[in-house]
């Protein structure tokens, strides 16, 4: 596969379809019946919204959806990332750490600090939130 420039943009309402898309490739089947509407609802609830979509070819390669919130954990708002995909044939290009520098550039734009919440085992993850800068923050979570 060559090289294709990739561009960086914000999300629209006609890159929804194509996002799912992506995600269904990455987890090889379709998430939970509400998951469309989720995503779709990052759009219509948070605008102008902090997602954003990497594209190849004019074809839609991966994304990054979050949003804005916080006072429920008694947090300044801040932006928070969701979900973060890229397309198995173009990870290892730096389309995660692309996605996810706009979202900053974007929460820092309006004043906010960017946040995420990923399970303590996700040593991937970790890793990835690390290499962009991240650190713990001061939540704790407790389930019975």
């Amino acid at each position: 596969m060559s090289e294709e420039a990739i561009i960086v943009r914000k999300l629209t309402k006609d890159d929804i379809d194509a996002v799912l898309e992506v995600d269904r490739v990455i987890v090889g089947k379709e998430r939970v019946p509400s998951w469309p509407q989720k995503a779709a609802s990052h759009l219509e609830t948070y605008y102008p919204p902090l997602c954003h979509v990497a594209e190849a070819g004019g074809k839609v390669v991966g994304f990054i959806l979050g949003d804005v919130r916080g006072a429920e954990y008694g947090l300044p708002l801040s932006g928070w990332v969701d979900m973060v995909g890229v397309h198995p044939e173009y990870q290892r290009r730096g389309l995660g750490r692309m996605l996810a520098e706009a979202f900053v550039r974007e929460c820092h734009r309006r004043g906010l600090k960017t946040r995420a919440i990923i399970r303590e085992d996700d040593e991937r993850v970790q890793k990835y939130l690390l290499s962009l800068g991240f650190r713990k923050g001061p939540l704790v979570q407790f389930e019975k």
